[in-house]
């Protein structure tokens, strides 16, 4: 009898629970969707952070310590260890690699890889240049200019240039000069002439001589035994006016510049270097010259002179760049972009400089491991020499680095870091 009674108790127990999971589920399939992913997220959450085997470890914790995991490409602190969907937002779980010594790894599908247009470099060892790039400004060379200035004072009669940039030929009369002064020494001169005595002409001579009489002027009046009340002044060589500082009937003084009067055979390039790279450069080095209003063209030629002093404002060097100009094609206040070659480095391992990526703080490049599967790494930079830089630490020969698509690859990278950043937290 008591058997019976305990049978038939069990059973009750049993009905009701089944009525009661029924009712349940019937309640369940008529609830709103939104609250049953709700309810789905609360009992997830529940479950991470309830303890996973006897080591107390979360899902999140083993997924680190793992080769894989799986995380929503839209919530990133959904860390799983196996398929499934977001708690948040029902998307797939998407696997994600970790690679070894710490690296952070990305894998990609063909149809992404295709989309992205990846190119790539193999990391090998060459020689590097010590190119420096910069830029220079084409300079008069100043041992081809010459100063006309008077040592006596007067007034400018005739002046026969009219303009800055004129040309000037060898010989041709400059202007005239009414000076009181000269026209004593003259008669001076003269009188000395009569006299017949040779050592009072001479001397008579040498002081016309002093107050810049050119000779031919002097021998004129040696010729014509009459004062010249205008004095002429001639060009004594080839060029440009490259400054006028005088109009007619002007007065000038000793010291007073009337012409300045440049060679157009020489020009300088002036080209200023950063302070870090002076130690590079030395005299003869091979430089190579695109002026900007010729960018066509291609001149060569060697530094000439390294100055001595840094700029107190931009704290850069000068170079100095003898160029030949006997065609007169180059202009002085013309800009040009200069590249000074210095002597190689052997044996550099190297990649191409726009693999790199640079973010202020580090520089890293993005390492194809395999077909589709991409790893980034930190790097230290060394000489950068035009379209290579030379790589200090952080790659090997043979390693295949990304030249083209690595930023949107590394973009996926900084997600992934905010995953390693989240990894000993519990999803919410």
């Amino acid at each position: 009898m008591k058997t019976t009674r305990i049978f038939l108790t069990t059973v009750t127990i049993a009905t009701l629970m089944l009525v009661g999971c029924g009712n349940d589920h019937d309640e369940h399939a008529h609830h709103d969707p939104n609250e049953h992913q709700a309810h789905e997220h609360e009992h997830d959450h529940d479950h991470d952070h309830n303890h996973n085997g006897d080591n107390g470890q979360t899902l999140a914790d083993r997924a680190l310590g793992q080769s894989s995991y799986y995380t929503c490409p839209m919530h990133p602190q959904i860390v799983r260890d196996e398929p499934g969907r977001c708690p948040i937002c029902g998307m797939n779980l998407v696997e994600r690699q970790r690679a070894e010594d710490g690296e952070i790894s990305v894998e990609l599908s063909p149809g992404v890889l295709q989309t992205m247009n990846i190119r790539t470099y193999e990391v090998r060892r060459s020689r590097l240049f010590r190119r420096i790039d910069t830029i220079g400004r084409i300079e008069i060379d100043p041992s081809g200019l010459s100063h006309i200035h008077p040592r006596v004072e007067g007034w400018i009669g005739e002046l026969d240039v009219n303009a800055i940039g004129e040309t000037i030929d060898r010989g041709q009369r400059l202007f005239t000069l009414y000076s009181s002064e000269l026209v004593n020494m003259q008669e001076e001169f003269l009188q000395a002439l009569r006299s017949e005595r040779d050592s009072l002409a001479q001397a008579a001579r040498q002081r016309l001589e002093v107050l810049d009489m050119q000779d031919r002027v002097i021998d004129r009046l040696e010729r014509d035994r009459q004062v010249m009340t205008w004095v002429p002044w001639y060009a004594e060589r080839d060029g440009y006016v490259s400054d006028m500082d005088v109009r007619l009937g002007m007065f000038v003084v000793p010291g007073t510049e009337i012409l300045q009067i440049a060679d157009p055979g020489t020009v300088w390039l002036i080209a200023d270097v950063f302070g870090g790279q002076i130690d590079w450069l030395a005299k003869d080095q091979i430089v190579q010259i695109q002026r900007t209003s010729h960018p066509e063209e291609r001149l060569r030629g060697q530094v000439d002179y390294i100055y001595p002093e840094l700029s107190p404002t931009t704290r850069t060097a000068r170079v100095r760049v003898v160029l030949d100009n006997s065609n007169g094609t180059l202009r002085p206040g013309d800009w040009a972009g200069v590249t000074i070659f210095g002597g190689p480095k052997e044996n550099l391992l190297i990649v191409p400089t726009e693999a790199i990526i640079r973010t202020g703080t580090e520089e890293r490049v993005v390492i194809r491991e395999a077909e589709g599967r991409f790893s980034i790494r930190e790097i230290h930079p060394g000489l950068e020499s035009g379209p290579y830089t030379e790589i200090l630490h952080g790659l090997e020969e043979g390693e295949t680095v990304v030249t083209s698509g690595q930023f949107l690859i590394d973009s996926e990278a900084n997600i992934r870091a905010g995953h390693d950043r989240m990894g000993g937290q519990h999803d919410h």
